[in-house]
């Protein structure tokens, strides 16, 4: 059977075959892969990784994040928000600077 460090350079790699063949052999879901004192999805390994195509298959595969990383999905959603806020700010001013201008 595969152990988790394959999981883990298959989901960063984006080794999605080799990922689908462990779950087609009746591979379990949710292990987790353990570093620098802590346990990491599959999920995240991918996605840290930008392999989104991996992370669709993964949760598909019915993987899922841990806690932690949900908490830090949300603060990275609320970073995303703010960051669309200013620019969204920002290009309303410069439409304006320029009807001013004309």
């Amino acid at each position: 059977m595969t152990d988790i460090k394959e999981l883990w350079e298959y989901a960063c790699n984006g080794n999605i075959e080799e990922l689908k063949k462990y779950y087609d052999d009746g591979g379990s879901i949710n292990n987790r892969y353990f570093k620098f004192g802590e346990g990491h999805s599959l999920i995240m390994g991918a996605f840290r990784n930008n392999q989104f195509d991996t992370v669709e298959y993964l949760i598909s595969a019915g993987e899922e994040v841990t806690k932690k990383e949900y908490d830090e999905i949300c603060v990275e959603m609320r970073k995303f928000d703010i960051m669309r806020e200013l620019t969204e700010q920002q290009e309303q001013s410069v439409r304006m600077n320029k009807s001013q201008s004309m």
